[in-house]
């Protein structure tokens, strides 16, 4: 039967039904805790009226008895106990010791003595109706005991004479003073060559298709440009184009200028991707002098003399 053929009467009837169950269900709440029969016979009565339901109106009134009765579930189901008591975990272990070990589990532990691993599946492998893997787990690896180290014995075998161990270089207050310097010509030197080229399009410029790490480097020290307002980024025409340009003052803030900030990603094959696309040979920004380390490592530029 659907909406259309549902008399007018039939559904204030049906109704009627539900806010009686409803009202009812309210009152209770309370005995449904302690009665779980009484809740499952009004379950039985919202069921043969959702058998009329037709409409919408009558399916509010349904899905609400049904709240009531999922929250009367979900506060018997706390109340329910469970007996902890009834698994003592201490004897249990006591028990599965016996069996890997003897009768004198303390003594053959302590001989040194393989527990029984194999016994102990056996006993598991008879409560279980999962079926067996192909072998039994023989326990843990045997694992020699890690002896403690004597820092005193390394301090004095350091200081007698050289050991094997890697050396870590660390920067003092001149080195990182000789690093910022360095970074601050680099950045001044590019600021130079955009001056110098006008506008141009910002990957040409930081783009070096002879080395990935240099092309980040390049993004690194524009950065510092478009943080100071000394150069800014177009992309009017579609492309991003880069020009320098003099810092602004603070009544050009105060007349509506605002500084926006980007995320710059550039992985490998978008590196090589803007080569291919922009036909890119060489960098407009020279490429820099690398020094390796006695370990054959590459400083980065800013840590290599221009």
């Amino acid at each position: 039967m659907d909406d259309f053929e549902q008399s007018q009467a039939e559904k204030r009837t049906l109704r009627h039904g539900y806010r009686s169950l409803l009202a009812d269900a309210t009152v209770r709440k309370k005995e449904y805790l302690a009665d779980s029969e009484l809740l499952l016979s009004d379950l039985e009565r919202a069921n043969g009226l959702f058998g009329d339901v037709c409409s919408t109106a009558e399916g509010v009134l349904d899905s609400r008895f049904l709240l009531l009765s999922a929250d009367v579930g979900a506060q018997r189901a706390h109340m329910l106990r469970i007996d902890s008591a009834a698994f003592d975990s201490l004897a249990f272990i006591e028990n599965a010791r016996a069996i890997l070990y003897g009768s004198d589990a303390d003594a053959m532990q302590m001989s040194g003595t393989l527990p029984a691993w194999a016994t102990i599946g056996t006993v598991a492998l008879s409560m279980s109706r999962v079926a067996p893997r192909l072998a039994h787990a023989y326990g843990p690896l045997s694992v020699e005991p890690r002896e403690r180290r004597r820092t005193e014995g390394v301090r004095r075998q350091t200081a007698n004479g050289p050991t094997s161990s890697a050396h870590i270089e660390t920067m003092g207050t001149e080195d990182v003073r000789r690093q910022e310097n360095q970074t601050t010509r680099l950045v001044q030197k590019v600021h130079r060559i955009l001056a110098e080229r006008g506008p141009i399009n910002l990957f040409r410029l930081v783009i070096n298709p002879h080395s990935f790490a240099q092309s980040i480097e390049n993004i690194f020290y524009v950065s510092f440009l478009i943080r100071d307002g000394r150069a800014y980024i177009d992309d009017d025409s579609g492309q991003p184009m880069i020009e320098a340009c003099e810092p602004p003052q603070q009544q050009d803030y105060q007349s509506g200028l605002a500084k926006k900030q980007l995320i710059f990603t550039l992985d490998q094959p978008t590196w090589q991707e803007i080569i291919d696309v922009y036909g890119i040979r060489e960098s407009v920004i020279p490429q820099r002098r690398s020094v390796r380390d006695e370990q054959g490592m590459s400083q980065i530029s800013s840590q290599v003399p221009v």
